[in-house]
């Protein structure tokens, strides 16, 4: 399938055009120096500076309708795409995934801190899946972060690796393009394996409940099980906190 490429100075969000360009295209990525209305899982603010990061969406419409669980893998398939990007671009850095699909960077001072954040939003006609976007934030080449964010956040640059953003988005679209070649399931796999999630201790934020994880479903969804041996499932990587190494 052929990718169609549009490039814009600024607009609301990438997500948002590509929805639109896919009315008449069948396989799009959008990019874009600023977006006005940028966002991330959950509805949170994506922040990020003009012409300094990455913004990217990945637009596929269906030829044959879909059920949910046939388009799961497509977390996966945006956080592989991201994260081999990144280690092509940067070999001397350390990346890992958090699930779902938000990188992590190991920053100097030990500490993990998020580098890319993806956002999957699917459109419906009832229960079938028509198309979907794939929306890739990557903080390339900005050093400064609102405050909410500034410890939490850091970006190519502030590792020690300056890039421009024309370069890591013809690597992501290499690899994009690559990982659609291969099978759901070989998707999910390889997410799972880069996940590294099983027998780590999770603790869900909200309750404070810690079970051992034992891996992904079908659906995408985290789970494992509690010392009194209760099965849990988890959808929102945000409600969870755990060891990323």
């Amino acid at each position: 399938m052929e990718l169609v490429r549009f490039h814009y100075g600024t607009i609301t969000s990438t997500n948002d055009f590509a929805k639109e360009l896919l009315l008449q295209h069948n396989f799009v990525i959008v990019t874009a120096d600023y977006q006005t209305q940028g966002r991330g899982r959950n509805k949170n603010k994506w922040e990020g500076s003009h012409g300094l990061n990455l913004y990217a969406s990945f637009g596929i419409k269906y030829q044959n309708l879909r059920k949910v669980e046939e388009v799961s893998y497509l977390q996966g398939l945006g956080a592989l795409a991201t994260i081999y990007s990144l280690r092509e671009v940067a070999p001397n850095f350390h990346f890992v995934l958090k699930y779902p699909n938000d990188v992590y960077a190991k920053c100097p001072d030990g500490l993990f801190r998020k580098i890319s954040g993806i956002l999957i939003e699917h459109q419906f006609l009832g229960e079938f899946c028509t198309s979907s976007v794939i929306g890739i934030g990557i903080n390339i080449n900005q050093t400064t972060f609102p405050d909410e964010i500034k410890e939490k956040a850091t970006s190519l640059k502030l590792l020690g690796k300056e890039e421009k953003p024309d370069i890591l988005c013809e690597h992501l679209i290499a690899q994009v393009q690559k990982l659609f070649e291969l099978y759901p399931h070989e998707i999910m796999n390889l997410w799972e394996t880069e996940l590294n999630l099983s027998g780590k201790q999770i603790r869900v934020i909200t309750t404070n409940q810690v079970f051992t994880a034992e891996g992904i479903d079908f659906l995408g969804r985290l789970f494992g099980k509690t010392l009194d041996n209760e099965k849990v499932f988890v959808t929102d990587g945000d409600s969870v906190v755990y060891e990323l190494e």
